[in-house]
């Protein structure tokens, strides 16, 4: 008998998640305006679980401001080194530009003369 009730109401949870990922906006919503004993019984059954969860959603977006800071500062310094190698090497650069453009021009040209 326990066992049973023990399926069933996993089984009764499996259809829950499934249902919330196809709707979630009505399941928030009914999940706000109803079922609030439901709702209240996961909580306190859990005392830990919105610490938890909160603590969670801190370190992700400390972790996300942290490789965001990491990424600018990189890119920044990447960028930096470009710069001053471009300025140092113009004339090799604008070589290479317009090699690459005159061999794009030319399999572009190909390709529109191609299809007459």
């Amino acid at each position: 008998m326990v066992q049973t009730n023990n399926e069933n109401i996993l089984d009764a949870l499996k259809l829950l998640d499934h249902a919330a990922e196809q709707k979630k906006e009505e399941l928030r919503a009914v999940m706000s305006d109803k079922y609030m004993h439901l709702k209240g019984l996961i909580v306190e059954d859990e005392p830990g679980l919105m610490k938890s969860l909160t603590i969670a959603k801190d370190h992700a977006f400390q972790g996300a401001v942290d490789f965001k800071d990491g990424s600018v500062d990189k890119i920044r310094g990447i960028a930096g080194g470009v710069d001053r190698n471009v300025h140092g090497n113009a004339w090799y650069y604008m070589a290479g530009t317009a090699g690459a453009g005159m061999v794009l021009g030319y399999f572009l040209g190909r390709i529109r003369l191609g299809s007459r």
